[in-house]
């Protein structure tokens, strides 16, 4: 049974102002109504009061219980190891408001990097080969591990063995997947034990290796009105920014996120606005707007090597993707699963490997869209059960939508993200 929606409507489209170039003004403004905190991870001390920059603390965790609505967190830069789970949301007037001070001009901190991350580093030497060549193992205490990944390349993050198809489907056992395939891992939980293949067969101790502990980097769950900004997350289980089951009118805003299974993940939370983010290398996508969430918008988006870039499904109805930037993806770059009321206007998808556009009983309206497949194998639209089109024209002639859109150049795509450069 879906949650009842709370009454009227809110257009949070006025909120975002796109200038010419289509991509979204991402400054938010403090509450003023509201107290103001500070988390400073050069001086900070978690046993000051946080309420300026220096008394700042030092773990984003003790902003949990402390903000409230209408209040406002600064964080410097630095590497937080840490989830931070919100205790209460906002509200229409007065919203929670995290933003990233990577340039120190509140926190009065050095230039740099607000890096939240879901994982640890292990000690390689403690990993001992088995049976399988280039599979590694320890027994590692605490928390149990999500997943796995090589800091010192793609950081891309591992494949689960529980979850391939040898393990799903021919019931091959978990630790000999791990054997057959490279970048792969499996944990036992009632041992305790961490069984991992390297990318190339070689030791553990060739590799920076990290293990994802934590669900999520900033997690919103019930919390309306919660606006988080400029941070740079990396490596959660889950969704490294997660709105989560009545998280409405949420705002993502100039946030990069990373090696995670999705970048930003709005569930069963509507009117959420993902502005300005770049999403990278997730496993499942850069954004998912998922089990009814209505009315999200994804503006002035970056998205690139993610299985799926922007991916709407499970009735998450009347949403809207504008002056997105969609490359590289592995399945597509937009992808709309069982949902009605999708407009998709002035995107570019480029080179996306499956499909630029991916329908799965889910209809839409298109408008000024840019189509550039890269290569015979990569189609213009993949309309489930009904069509494959590798040409625009095609499409239109089945559907009658994306009249103003072309195919073809679609003009320079953004640099990727330089990970070496950033906090670890």
């Amino acid at each position: 049974m879906r949650r009842q929606r709370a009454p009227g409507v809110l257009c949070l489209l006025g909120m975002i102002q796109l200038p010419a170039g289509g991509v979204p003004d991402t400054g938010p403004q403090a509450e003023p109504s509201g107290r103001t905190f500070f988390v400073r991870q050069s001086v900070g001390d978690d046993r000051s009061d946080g309420l300026s920059p220096a008394t700042a603390w030092r773990s984003l965790g003790k902003l949990s219980a402390a903000l409230r609505a209408g209040d406002t967190a600064y964080v410097g830069p630095g590497l937080y190891r840490e989830q931070l789970v919100l205790a209460n949301g906002g509200t229409p007037g007065r919203r929670i408001t995290l933003i990233a001070d990577g340039g120190g001009r509140m926190t009065g901190d050095a230039s740099g990097v607000v890096v939240v991350s879901g994982a640890d580093p292990v000690d390689e030497g403690a990993l001992t080969p088995t049976r399988w060549a280039g599979v590694y193992s320890a027994r590692l205490r605490g928390e149990p591990v999500h997943g796995v990944v090589e800091m010192d390349g793609t950081q891309f993050p591992f494949v689960d063995a529980a979850e391939t198809r040898e393990h799903t489907v021919d019931g091959m056992e978990s630790r000999a997947v791990v054997g057959r395939l490279r970048s792969s891992f499996f944990y036992d939980p009632a041992s305790s034990t961490l069984y991992l293949h390297t990318s190339d067969d070689g030791p553990p101790g060739e590799h920076e290796i990290e293990v994802v502990r934590r669900t999520s980097g900033i997690y919103m769950w019930g919390k309306p009105y919660v606006t988080v900004s400029g941070f740079t997350v990396r490596h959660a289980q889950s969704g490294a920014i997660t709105f989560g089951r009545g998280s409405d009118h949420g705002l993502a805003l100039g946030n990069r996120c990373f090696g995670s299974h999705q970048g930003i993940q709005v569930l069963d939370s509507d009117h959420v606005v993902v502005s300005g983010n770049t999403l990278f290398r997730n496993d499942n996508s850069g954004v998912y707007f998922l089990s009814g969430s209505e009315g999200g918008l994804a503006l002035g988006n970056v998205l690139y090597e993610n299985v799926k870039g922007i991916r709407w499904g499970s009735e998450s109805d009347r949403g809207t993707a504008a002056g997105n930037t969609t490359f590289a993806n592995v399945e597509a770059g937009i992808s709309l699963e069982r949902v009605t009321g999708l407009r998709l206007i002035d995107n570019r998808l480029v080179g996306n490997q499956g499909a630029q556009l991916r329908l799965i009983e889910a209809e839409h309206e298109g408008e000024g869209n840019c189509y550039g497949p890269r290569g015979p194998e990569q189609l213009v639209v993949h309309r489930d059960r009904e069509g494959r089109y590798a040409r625009l024209a095609e499409l239109r002639a089945a559907s009658g939508t994306e009249r103003s859109s072309t195919e073809g150049e679609c003009g320079p795509l953004p640099a990727p993200v330089e990970i070496g450069d950033l906090p670890r």
